[in-house]
């Protein structure tokens, strides 16, 4: 082999080598910037299954208050706390230190 025949080889294997270790550094980086995205993802995912379960309660909560509507015991405290109804004879203390903190 001549010394010409040598330097193209080498400078064609050079070449080849810069070639695939550009595409492996690329595959690398989309590979990286996929995971961090994923990780994201991730975290919103739990986030939103967290979201999920306190609006599933809160749904359990108030289709039990919405059995529980009908009964007198219900009525009678609805009537008391917000419609501020007493029975007959009823007097209703306020307790002006507790008024002052509401």
């Amino acid at each position: 082999m001549s010394a010409k025949r040598k330097k193209s080889l080498i400078k064609g294997n050079r070449l080849f080598y810069m070639i695939i270790f550009s595409v492996i550094l690329y595959v690398a980086w989309v590979f990286g910037n996929q995971q961090i995205k994923l990780n994201a993802l991730q975290q919103q995912e739990q986030e939103k299954q967290e979201q999920v379960a306190i609006l599933k309660q809160e749904v359990l909560r108030l289709e039990e208050e919405i059995q529980q509507s009908n009964t007198p015991e219900f009525i009678e405290k609805v009537a008391r706390e917000q419609l501020k109804m007493v029975k007959p004879h009823e007097i209703i203390y306020i307790d002006s230190e507790k008024a002052k903190h509401e």
